[in-house]
């Protein structure tokens, strides 16, 4: 049952787990390993209990951000100089680019090449609590009851922040040149 719900869950979570990386932590960790690992820590555990869709979902991006915070640390620890690293080809991104080369044409297909890379600038220029909730909410697909669970805050504080963190997002998006088709 849980690898049924885990495979459910795939495109929410790598889009989660490639938002919530910081662009020097982009450099060093590949999405789809980060996923995986995420996925086999998971699987490893004997104790699971389904409770609901929304609690598993905490549960699971809860899971998510803890290794992306461990490879942050781990990352740190070794002070490792990101100037001597390439980018890892990332195949949460490719597999992104995919679908849009199914149905449009090859410029199409650098538009939204573009757009991607800029709504995770957009996102990258967010400070850590509102990358935090936008990543939660919208790409996780959390309620707020839980996501202010995962947050250690109240509802009322974590909408208000959701509101906050969307506004900056939208104004980020828009310096950045990309029109608001309406709300993020």
């Amino acid at each position: 049952m849980l690898d049924e719900l885990l495979a459910e869950e795939l495109p929410r979570l790598r889009a989660f787990v490639r938002a919530h990386l910081s662009p020097e932590l982009r450099l060093r960790e590949s999405v789809s390993d980060l996923v995986q690992s995420v996925c086999r820590g998971l699987l490893a555990q004997s104790s699971f209990e389904f409770r609901g869709e929304a609690q598993f979902r905490a549960w699971l991006f809860l899971a998510a951000r803890n290794k992306i915070v461990e490879k942050a640390r781990y990352h740190q620890r070794e002070q490792r100089d990101v100037r001597r690293e390439e980018a890892l080809d990332d195949v949460g991104a490719s597999q992104i680019l995919d679908g849009y080369r199914q149905v449009g044409t090859p410029s199409r297909v650098a538009m939204a090449r573009e757009h991607l890379g800029k709504l995770e600038a957009a996102i990258d220029d967010l400070d850590p609590d509102h990358r935090e909730i936008v990543t939660l909410v919208r790409l996780a697909g959390l309620p707020i009851t839980e996501a202010a669970e995962v947050m250690g805050r109240s509802p009322d504080a974590t909408r208000m922040l959701l509101g906050r963190a969307l506004v900056k997002l939208s104004a980020n998006l828009r310096r950045l040149g990309v029109q608001d088709s309406g709300s993020p």
